[in-house]
């Protein structure tokens, strides 16, 4: 059976629709954003909104695991691989990643959000974590659940609070928390 074609026009709804949120988000809290200021917005009826989501929340939701889908290398970040000789440095995915993105702000520096998102990280990354720490340590999956949520809450914090500050300062601070985390995954392996 031939694979379904994407429709090139829900493709374009959807854009529609998350950008419309990002720019009402930008000058409005979340809380208060309504379907009918993302239709106004992005010139679509409430019908056609209904035909792709359900309400706001998942309008949110799917920006932010599309936003993970293209954080490329953060898997491995979190996981403190080593990185590639050659390999650019100061590439950590979640501040580059919002350090070249500005739009995005909006969502990531909401503190009322911070929640909802790093739940999300964690939910797109969890299991990869989990297998990866089974076949390195002795850790139970509970233990190595709370390391998840410990460091994605650091990661997090360290990646909107340095968002804005220049890789000359950066990298050094950069440098340090690697080696933390490195010592803290390897004080588990079964090395």
């Amino acid at each position: 059976m031939a694979p379904k074609k994407i429709d090139r026009r829900i493709i374009y709804t959807k854009n529609a629709i998350k950008e419309s949120f990002l720019q009402i988000k930008a000058v409005k809290d979340y809380n208060t954003i309504t379907i009918t200021d993302i239709c106004r917005k992005a010139e679509i009826s409430r019908s056609t909104f209904y035909l792709h989501y359900g309400n706001v929340s998942e309008v949110l939701d799917e920006l932010i695991d599309d936003l993970m889908a293209n954080v490329s290398g953060l898997m491995e970040h979190l996981l403190h691989e080593p990185q590639k000789e050659g390999s650019a440095q100061c590439t950590w995915p979640m501040c580059q990643f919002l350090r070249m993105n500005q739009k995005y702000h909006c969502i990531f520096f909401d503190d009322a959000l911070s929640s909802r998102i790093i739940n999300r990280i964690i939910a797109f990354h969890l299991e990869d974590f989990i297998h990866h720490m089974e076949n390195r340590s002795d850790l139970s999956r509970e233990e190595i659940e709370a390391l998840a949520y410990f460091q994605m809450n650091g990661c997090f914090a360290v990646s909107k609070r340095f968002a804005k500050t220049k890789d000359s300062l950066w990298c050094p601070m950069q440098n340090v928390i690697d080696t933390f985390i490195d010592g803290g995954l390897k004080a588990f392996s079964r090395q």
